[in-house]
């Protein structure tokens, strides 16, 4: 159910509008400001995407298999295979640590 608010008739039917000014009639402050003269220096030094560091093509893969130094290289291989359909990565760019019984850390 809708609710109805009554309408008041006010004592006198001339209201007077009030609009606002076109932009023809809008004063034009001239104060000397030059939106050139401002330093933003700092701000574009902070929020500057630095494209040289290489963190845009920096992927880290978890739990793979642990194998054996003599098997590292079928690993990567079967790696690089996976990660070729999706992007473009070259051998000599994976990095695969070994331990101290020579074995990938997985």
């Amino acid at each position: 159910m809708a609710c109805q608010i009554p309408y008041r008739r006010l004592k006198d039917d001339h209201i007077p509008a009030k609009m606002a000014p076109s932009y023809e009639n809008l004063p034009i402050d001239d104060d000397g400001f030059d939106e050139e003269e401002i330093d933003f220096s700092d701000l574009q030094e902070q929020y500057e995407v630095r494209l040289e560091e290489g963190l845009d093509a920096f992927v880290v893969v978890d739990g793979l298999p642990v194998v054996p130094e003599d098997n590292k290289q079928k690993l990567i291989k079967f790696l690089l295979r996976k990660l070729n359909t999706v992007g473009k990565v070259k051998e000599d760019g994976v990095f695969m640590p070994l331990n101290e019984k020579n074995m990938t850390e997985g």
